[in-house]
């Protein structure tokens, strides 16, 4: 009960939030600001495991990381509606038709960004976790390919058109993709 009343006070945050962006600045490119909290949500899914591996010490003295670690599921459900929204948004704005085959190899990350996040959105719950055992973890590890999907998705559809939020989604993406890298590096030299 505890992480639905975090997730909906996510939610509900960040919607006001962007009502109001959207209302006091009106010629903002409100899917891309979507979009960048969507990506702030995935990272705070992401960033409790690093600092685990990386900085044991500093992750055990801040109840920060525990607790971010513990919401994740919830934390993960608010990005993928974020996602959606930002999906949602830019279709309409674009009027993209992914009838085409030729828009679906344009927009290849994205499709393959939202399609993980949707499956991790479905399979975010402890039903899924009793049903699925060892497949769910299988399943929810589709999550880190997503590190490296999001900045080709941010740098290609963003080239030649950069917001003042785009150097920081460049910079968030690359960084989680390289702290994984590192990570996934300590976690086999301990083996």
């Amino acid at each position: 009960m505890n992480g639905i009343l975090v997730f909906v006070t996510l939610v509900f945050i960040n919607y006001i939030f962007s009502a109001t962006v959207f209302f006091l600045i009106p010629y903002t490119d409100y899917a891309n600001i979507i979009g960048v909290l969507s990506l702030i949500y995935y990272s705070l899914t992401i960033i409790p495991t690093i600092i685990k591996t990386l900085f044991p010490n500093f992750y055990k003295q801040q109840y920060i990381w525990k607790s971010l670690l513990k919401n994740r599921r919830y934390t993960g459900v608010t990005a993928f509606c974020f996602a959606w929204n930002h999906a949602a948004l830019l279709i309409w704005q674009k009027s993209l038709n992914f009838l085409d085959f030729n828009t679906c190899l344009q927009y290849f990350q994205a499709l393959s960004s939202i399609i993980i996040f949707t499956i991790l959105a479905i399979t975010s719950n402890h039903e899924s976790v009793r049903k699925l055992k060892k497949n769910w973890k299988k399943i929810h590890n589709l999550t880190y390919l997503c590190l490296f999907i999001l900045p080709w998705h941010i740098l290609d559809k963003m080239f030649g058109r950069w917001s003042y939020l785009t150097p920081f989604a460049v910079i968030l993406s690359i960084s989680l993709s390289l702290l994984f890298v590192t990570r996934k590096i300590i976690e086999i030299k301990e083996q």
